[in-house]
Protein backbone atom coordinates (compact mmCIF):
# COMPACT_ATOMS: atom_id res chain seq x y z
CA UNK A 1 0.00 0.00 0.00
CA UNK A 2 1.29 3.47 -0.85
CA UNK A 3 2.23 5.57 2.17
CA UNK A 4 2.44 8.86 0.28
CA UNK A 5 -0.26 9.90 -2.13
CA UNK A 6 0.14 13.17 -3.98
CA UNK A 7 -3.14 14.94 -4.77
CA UNK A 8 -4.24 18.40 -5.64
CA UNK A 9 -5.82 20.32 -2.75
CA UNK A 10 -9.46 19.77 -3.78
CA UNK A 11 -9.00 16.04 -4.39
CA UNK A 12 -7.17 15.71 -1.08
CA UNK A 13 -9.93 17.45 0.84
CA UNK A 14 -12.64 15.38 -0.84
CA UNK A 15 -10.71 12.15 -0.14
CA UNK A 16 -10.50 13.03 3.54
CA UNK A 17 -14.23 13.85 3.75
CA UNK A 18 -15.06 10.65 1.87
CA UNK A 19 -12.90 8.51 4.19
CA UNK A 20 -14.51 10.04 7.30
CA UNK A 21 -17.98 9.55 5.84
CA UNK A 22 -17.22 5.90 5.03
CA UNK A 23 -16.05 5.24 8.59
CA UNK A 24 -19.10 6.98 10.04
CA UNK A 25 -21.36 4.98 7.72
CA UNK A 26 -19.80 1.67 8.79
CA UNK A 27 -20.25 2.48 12.46
CA UNK A 28 -23.82 3.72 11.94
CA UNK A 29 -24.63 0.57 9.98
CA UNK A 30 -23.28 -1.61 12.80
CA UNK A 31 -25.35 0.37 15.32
CA UNK A 32 -28.47 -0.39 13.31
CA UNK A 33 -27.51 -4.06 12.94
CA UNK A 34 -26.93 -4.27 16.71
CA UNK A 35 -30.45 -2.94 17.32
CA UNK A 36 -31.89 -5.39 14.82
CA UNK A 37 -29.91 -8.29 16.29
CA UNK A 38 -31.24 -7.47 19.74
CA UNK A 39 -34.83 -7.54 18.46
CA UNK A 40 -34.28 -10.79 16.55
CA UNK A 41 -32.31 -12.52 19.29
CA UNK A 42 -29.21 -12.76 17.08
CA UNK A 43 -25.65 -12.51 18.41
CA UNK A 44 -24.19 -9.27 16.98
CA UNK A 45 -20.65 -10.38 17.79
CA UNK A 46 -21.05 -13.49 15.67
CA UNK A 47 -22.68 -11.45 12.91
CA UNK A 48 -19.81 -8.94 13.08
CA UNK A 49 -17.24 -11.73 12.94
CA UNK A 50 -18.94 -13.32 9.93
CA UNK A 51 -19.14 -9.98 8.11
CA UNK A 52 -15.49 -9.22 8.84
CA UNK A 53 -14.45 -12.58 7.39
CA UNK A 54 -15.57 -11.38 3.96
CA UNK A 55 -12.38 -9.97 2.34
CA UNK A 56 -14.41 -7.30 0.57
CA UNK A 57 -15.49 -5.91 3.94
CA UNK A 58 -12.78 -6.80 6.46
CA UNK A 59 -12.97 -6.56 10.24
CA UNK A 60 -12.05 -2.90 10.73
CA UNK A 61 -14.66 -0.49 12.06
CA UNK A 62 -17.36 -3.12 12.46
CA UNK A 63 -18.06 -2.31 16.08
CA UNK A 64 -21.20 -0.59 17.22
CA UNK A 65 -20.40 2.62 19.07
CA UNK A 66 -21.13 6.22 19.77
CA UNK A 67 -18.90 7.73 17.11
CA UNK A 68 -15.67 7.63 15.20
CA UNK A 69 -12.36 9.42 14.78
Amino acid sequence: RDRLIVLDARSSELAKYAANAMLATRISFMNELARLAEKLGADIERVRHAMGADPRIGPSFLYAGAGYG
